[in-house]
Protein backbone atom coordinates (compact mmCIF):
# COMPACT_ATOMS: atom_id res chain seq x y z
CA UNK A 1 0.00 0.00 0.00
CA UNK A 2 1.45 3.63 -0.64
CA UNK A 3 0.73 6.47 1.51
CA UNK A 4 -1.71 7.92 -1.12
CA UNK A 5 -3.94 4.26 -0.86
CA UNK A 6 -7.36 5.60 -0.10
CA UNK A 7 -7.23 2.57 2.47
CA UNK A 8 -4.47 4.65 4.60
CA UNK A 9 -6.34 7.62 4.35
CA UNK A 10 -9.27 6.25 5.82
CA UNK A 11 -7.14 4.60 8.83
CA UNK A 12 -8.14 7.58 11.06
CA UNK A 13 -12.09 7.05 10.87
CA UNK A 14 -11.49 3.09 11.15
CA UNK A 15 -10.07 3.57 14.25
CA UNK A 16 -12.73 5.42 15.96
CA UNK A 17 -15.56 3.41 14.22
CA UNK A 18 -13.37 0.25 16.02
CA UNK A 19 -12.72 2.47 19.23
CA UNK A 20 -16.57 3.12 19.78
CA UNK A 21 -17.03 -0.54 20.08
CA UNK A 22 -14.11 -1.76 22.29
CA UNK A 23 -13.25 1.23 24.77
CA UNK A 24 -9.93 -0.48 24.54
CA UNK A 25 -6.93 0.76 22.78
CA UNK A 26 -4.88 -2.10 22.63
CA UNK A 27 -7.99 -3.90 20.92
CA UNK A 28 -8.81 -1.52 18.82
CA UNK A 29 -4.82 -1.56 17.43
CA UNK A 30 -5.25 -5.49 17.32
CA UNK A 31 -8.40 -4.97 14.65
CA UNK A 32 -7.32 -2.21 13.22
CA UNK A 33 -4.12 -3.90 12.26
CA UNK A 34 -6.15 -7.41 11.20
CA UNK A 35 -7.86 -5.07 9.34
CA UNK A 36 -5.79 -3.55 7.46
CA UNK A 37 -3.64 -6.88 6.94
CA UNK A 38 -6.66 -8.67 5.49
CA UNK A 39 -7.49 -5.58 3.25
CA UNK A 40 -3.69 -5.53 1.80
CA UNK A 41 -4.37 -9.55 1.34
CA UNK A 42 -7.41 -9.20 -0.40
CA UNK A 43 -5.68 -6.52 -2.69
CA UNK A 44 -2.88 -8.35 -3.79
CA UNK A 45 -5.10 -10.88 -5.46
CA UNK A 46 -7.73 -8.80 -6.94
CA UNK A 47 -7.26 -7.25 -10.51
CA UNK A 48 -5.17 -3.87 -10.71
CA UNK A 49 -7.76 -2.49 -12.63
CA UNK A 50 -10.91 -3.29 -10.12
CA UNK A 51 -11.81 -0.39 -8.14
CA UNK A 52 -13.95 -0.51 -5.08
CA UNK A 53 -16.66 2.25 -5.29
CA UNK A 54 -17.16 2.92 -1.59
CA UNK A 55 -13.26 2.22 0.28
CA UNK A 56 -14.74 3.33 3.44
CA UNK A 57 -17.59 0.99 3.37
CA UNK A 58 -15.14 -2.10 2.67
CA UNK A 59 -13.05 -1.13 5.11
CA UNK A 60 -15.89 -1.10 7.74
CA UNK A 61 -17.18 -4.33 7.07
CA UNK A 62 -13.86 -5.99 7.01
CA UNK A 63 -13.24 -4.21 10.79
CA UNK A 64 -16.36 -5.93 11.77
CA UNK A 65 -15.84 -9.04 10.57
CA UNK A 66 -12.44 -8.66 12.14
CA UNK A 67 -14.11 -7.19 15.83
CA UNK A 68 -16.24 -10.51 16.06
CA UNK A 69 -13.50 -12.78 15.22
CA UNK A 70 -11.63 -10.99 18.40
CA UNK A 71 -14.61 -11.06 20.45
CA UNK A 72 -15.05 -14.75 19.61
CA UNK A 73 -12.00 -15.78 20.69
CA UNK A 74 -11.96 -13.53 23.46
CA UNK A 75 -15.25 -14.72 24.94
CA UNK A 76 -15.32 -18.28 24.40
CA UNK A 77 -16.09 -18.59 28.17
CA UNK A 78 -18.69 -16.60 28.19
CA UNK A 79 -22.65 -17.37 28.54
CA UNK A 80 -24.70 -16.96 25.14
CA UNK A 81 -27.07 -14.18 26.53
CA UNK A 82 -23.48 -12.30 27.49
CA UNK A 83 -22.96 -12.48 23.89
CA UNK A 84 -25.62 -11.31 22.86
CA UNK A 85 -25.92 -8.53 25.11
CA UNK A 86 -22.26 -7.31 24.17
CA UNK A 87 -23.34 -8.11 20.35
CA UNK A 88 -26.95 -5.76 20.83
CA UNK A 89 -25.03 -2.81 22.74
CA UNK A 90 -22.93 -3.03 19.83
CA UNK A 91 -25.39 -2.28 17.44
CA UNK A 92 -26.91 0.78 20.05
CA UNK A 93 -23.38 2.20 19.23
CA UNK A 94 -23.57 1.43 15.19
CA UNK A 95 -27.17 3.11 15.60
CA UNK A 96 -26.39 5.86 17.45
CA UNK A 97 -23.49 6.91 15.32
CA UNK A 98 -25.44 6.80 12.23
CA UNK A 99 -28.19 8.68 13.80
CA UNK A 100 -25.53 11.12 15.14
CA UNK A 101 -24.53 11.09 11.38
CA UNK A 102 -27.64 11.95 9.90
CA UNK A 103 -28.54 14.81 12.58
CA UNK A 104 -25.35 16.15 11.08
CA UNK A 105 -26.38 15.76 7.78
CA UNK A 106 -30.01 17.37 8.04
CA UNK A 107 -28.25 19.96 10.18
CA UNK A 108 -26.42 21.48 6.83
CA UNK A 109 -29.24 20.65 4.50
CA UNK A 110 -31.28 23.25 7.13
CA UNK A 111 -28.26 25.66 7.32
CA UNK A 112 -27.99 25.64 3.36
CA UNK A 113 -31.89 26.45 2.74
CA UNK A 114 -32.83 30.37 2.45
CA UNK A 115 -33.08 31.89 5.47
CA UNK A 116 -36.85 31.87 5.32
CA UNK A 117 -37.44 28.86 4.33
CA UNK A 118 -35.79 27.85 7.18
CA UNK A 119 -37.66 29.52 9.91
CA UNK A 120 -40.83 28.98 8.65
CA UNK A 121 -39.50 24.83 8.57
CA UNK A 122 -38.31 25.69 12.05
CA UNK A 123 -40.97 26.88 13.51
CA UNK A 124 -43.34 24.50 12.12
CA UNK A 125 -41.97 21.32 11.99
CA UNK A 126 -39.59 21.77 15.53
CA UNK A 127 -41.33 24.04 17.35
CA UNK A 128 -44.95 23.11 16.34
CA UNK A 129 -46.64 26.40 15.85
CA UNK A 130 -49.29 26.56 13.18
CA UNK A 131 -49.21 27.27 9.70
CA UNK A 132 -51.83 30.39 10.72
CA UNK A 133 -49.74 31.49 13.27
CA UNK A 134 -46.26 31.58 11.15
CA UNK A 135 -48.17 33.58 8.53
CA UNK A 136 -49.31 35.52 10.96
CA UNK A 137 -46.37 36.11 12.72
CA UNK A 138 -43.86 36.61 9.49
CA UNK A 139 -46.76 38.73 7.40
CA UNK A 140 -46.99 35.63 4.77
CA UNK A 141 -49.86 33.86 2.95
CA UNK A 142 -50.91 30.37 4.40
CA UNK A 143 -50.53 29.19 0.99
CA UNK A 144 -46.64 30.80 1.31
CA UNK A 145 -46.26 29.04 4.38
CA UNK A 146 -47.23 25.76 3.10
CA UNK A 147 -45.25 26.30 -0.10
CA UNK A 148 -41.66 27.11 2.61
CA UNK A 149 -42.31 23.80 4.29
CA UNK A 150 -43.04 21.57 0.92
CA UNK A 151 -40.08 23.08 -0.68
CA UNK A 152 -38.04 22.34 2.67
CA UNK A 153 -39.23 18.57 2.76
CA UNK A 154 -37.70 18.71 -0.46
CA UNK A 155 -34.62 19.41 -0.02
CA UNK A 156 -34.43 17.02 3.34
CA UNK A 157 -36.00 14.45 0.99
CA UNK A 158 -33.44 14.87 -2.14
CA UNK A 159 -30.82 14.95 0.96
CA UNK A 160 -31.94 11.87 1.96
CA UNK A 161 -31.57 9.90 -1.18
CA UNK A 162 -28.27 11.28 -1.79
CA UNK A 163 -26.81 10.08 1.44
CA UNK A 164 -29.00 6.55 1.35
CA UNK A 165 -30.88 7.42 4.25
CA UNK A 166 -33.26 4.70 5.05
Amino acid sequence: MKKNDPFIKLMPKIRMFVQARTQNTDVTNDVLQETMLRTIRNNLNQDSKQRLNNPLAYLITVAKSALFDHWRNEKKHLTQSEILDEHSQSQRLEDDFLKLEQVRLLSEVLNDMPPLRQQVFRMRRLEGISREEIANELGLSIESVKKHINRAMVDITLSMEKNDWN
